[in-house]
């Protein structure tokens, strides 16, 4: 009689997933395989990284540490191998399912130990069941978020671009309209992977995911420091920030970025505490991998070894002890090691590792525009940087960047500037907090080193929001600290003031996939293709090619820079590098010699041409900049075009003639 309950909450369950399959299957599918492939790669990455782990030597890890940092390793071992399967010209799907299984080979010994671990804080959050559900509802959005097809500009126009022309080529090329395709792309490898495995979503979910680990990140070495309470409320102003919940459920990426910069910067004060007096480095070593995995995904990120790289080197240069000589190397050469792959590919590409950086002084060739590119680029980012004297800056960062202003990021770039307030608000109590803490204390220096660095720019904001998970935990120290020290009304102000920031934080994410459309496609009233075709003007016309044109046939794309639905190779329109076309007019005798110029020289076949956007982007960045001859050669030419395909003021495809 023991059984009949177990056999009856089967027969429940397996009633519950018909019914689910039946009213929501066709909607639910497509996300459920995702996710489990993301449960594939994350137990073959924290199996394997487990075990890679051994070879640091690293000490005081707990079973949960274990996972944690292995899965960390794990990612960014995985991205690397992606990088040497498509430098051996082997980004195949039967390659890349071949590398995931090798890794559930080489971690299977781990695997019990790993599936036990990820139950070992349970007891500490039932503790606190209000805490643990604020933090983590956050991220459930998010999670949900991700199921949104691709749809993000910077995502559309190089992020999944270059990770879709690897996989179809099934190698590292180079991409020549994108000047991205010489930056450092670990990100890009794993949104490649994905990609082999047929799936964009699970690319997103490989953001969200790193975004994850770095709130496990702030929970697993905020405990080890400080009350629970106060690690919980660290984890919320992490995962409660609006930038960071946008940013993971999207192919951005700076949550990338943000979990090498976590795991290396709280490895590095691990090692401080632990195994700095007996001269033990396995913690030193680990923070030198992450932060050379930071620098292989974004340059933004090589703030992290120069920041603590000059530490060690200022300690080694007070007493020039050998031993603390030897920290600063293992620290470089783990570093250098782990970010080396992509300045060593570029160094062979284009002779400069750094590129664009340096563009003055380094060569470039094999880069379309060179150095004007590269110039371009940095023209670009200079739009958000300082409009009025250094002082007054300085004085306006905290409004600007609290109420989201566009100064630190318009247009694409709002995504990372959402959410900032809770952090900002909490930046007097914070040095409050670390001046009693020495660990506290090395967190807000770094945090403050870390700004001050990227506010000499004076960039994007959302290239800060690595900094989120480290100054976090001063910041809920500090907020914890005047809570405790408050009477009864002023913990009710203090209450009430933060959950109305927790609110406004999640009505801008929530407010924010409104405006992109995302709640009828995540409910299942609207299906991928639908979406795309509202959100994209571009997306019908490149459905049309992919299902009715020859997959090898060579589009050029009228006046749109965000290329990854069109399937064939392709040219998209480029605010960055030099657009070839209109060269080709102004030097072409008249029409027909242009459309030869076109179809023989270059290797195009149709054209595709999005109106809306091609205004947008003449009027604001002048990529339609012809000679008068180019004009008219152009205007000739586009009246002879073959028009087989036509969203009318959306898209249009044509043959040329």
């Amino acid at each position: 009689m023991s059984r009949l309950p177990a056999l009856y909450a089967a027969a429940l369950a397996f009633c519950a997933a018909v019914l689910a399959a039946r009213f929501f299957g066709a909607a639910l599918a497509p996300a459920a395989l995702s996710a489990a492939l993301l449960l594939v790669v994350f137990v073959a990455a924290a199996g394997s990284g487990r075990v890679l782990l051994r070879v640091f030597g690293a000490s005081g890890l707990s079973e949960s540490e274990k996972t944690l940092v292995g899965a960390t390793l794990g990612l960014g071992a995985l991205s690397q191998l992606v990088f040497l399967l498509g430098a051996a010209a082997l980004l195949r799907p039967w390659a890349a399912v071949a590398l995931l299984g090798a890794l559930w080979v080489v971690g299977f010994t781990e695997l019990g130990d790993l599936f036990r671990s990820l139950g070992a804080n349970r007891r500490l959050l039932v503790e606190r069941p209000a805490a643990a559900a604020a933090v983590l509802l956050p991220l459930a959005a998010a999670f949900w978020a991700c199921f949104v097809p691709p749809h993000q500009y910077d995502a559309l126009v190089y992020h999944l671009p270059l990770a879709a022309a690897y996989a179809r080529e099934g190698a590292i090329v180079q991409v020549p309209h994108l000047v991205y395709t010489h930056f450092p792309q670990n990100a890009e490898m794993l949104y490649a992977l994905a990609l082999l495995l047929g799936s964009d979503t699970l690319a997103q979910l490989f953001t969200w995911l790193t975004a994850l680990l770095s709130v496990w990140w702030v929970f697993e070495m905020g405990k080890r420091e400080q009350p629970l309470s106060v690690v919980l409320l660290a984890c919320l102003l992490v995962s409660g920030h609006t930038a960071v919940l946008l940013l993971a459920s999207s192919a951005y990426v700076e949550c990338v970025v943000m979990l090498w910069t976590a795991a290396s910067v709280f490895s590095f004060l691990r090692w401080r505490e632990s195994a700095e007096g007996d001269g033990g480095r396995g913690w030193l070593a680990l923070s030198g991998v992450f932060a050379g995995l930071g620098v292989g995904t974004k340059y933004s990120a090589a703030l992290t070894p120069l920041l603590l790289g000059f530490w060690l080197l200022a300690r080694w240069l007070r007493t020039r002890e050998r031993a603390r000589g030897l920290d600063l190397a293992a620290f470089a050469c783990t570093a250098v090691c782990a970010g080396a792959p992509w300045l060593v590919k570029n160094l062979r590409a284009v002779g400069n590792p750094f590129f664009p950086f340096f563009y003055r002084w380094l060569p470039a060739h094999g880069v379309e525009g060179g150095a004007a590119a590269a110039e371009r680029y940095f023209d670009m980012l200079a739009e958000y940087g300082r409009g009025e004297g250094w002082l007054g800056e300085l004085v306006g960062f905290f409004l600007r960047a609290a109420t989201g202003s566009p100064r630190y990021g318009g247009g694409a770039d709002v995504v990372g500037t959402l959410g900032w307030a809770p952090l900002l608000l909490a930046v007097p109590v914070a040095v409050w907090a670390a001046r009693r803490n020495g660990w506290l204390r090395a967190l807000g220096l770094y945090s403050l080193a870390h700004w001050a660095a990227w506010f000499s720019t004076r960039v994007v904001l959302r290239f800060l929001v690595p900094l989120v998970p480290l100054f976090a935990l001063p910041a809920a120290a500090g907020l914890h600290g005047v809570w405790s020290s408050a009477g009864r009304g002023g913990r009710w102000l203090l209450g009430t003031a933060g959950f109305l920031l927790a609110l406004v934080n999640l009505g801008l994410f929530l407010y924010l996939h409104a405006l992109f459309g995302s709640f009828p496609v995540l409910a299942g009233l609207e299906g991928r293709r639908e979406f795309l075709s509202r959100r994209l003007d571009y997306y019908p016309c490149a459905r049309f090619a992919a299902e009715r044109l020859p997959q090898s046939d060579r589009i050029l794309l009228l006046g749109e820079q965000r290329g990854y639905y069109v399937v064939q190779p392709h040219t998209a329109t480029s605010v960055m590098t030099p657009n070839l076309f209109v060269r080709d007019a102004d030097e072409a005798r008249d029409p027909a010699d242009l459309a030869g110029r076109l179809r023989e020289e270059r290797g195009y076949r149709w054209i595709l041409e999005v109106p809306r956007e091609a205004r947008r982007l003449g009027e604001g960045y002048g990529v339609f900049s012809f000679s008068a001859r180019g004009a008219a050669n152009w205007e000739g030419l586009r009246a002879r075009l073959e028009t087989v395909y036509e969203e009318p003021g959306r898209c249009s495809v044509a043959r040329i003639p």
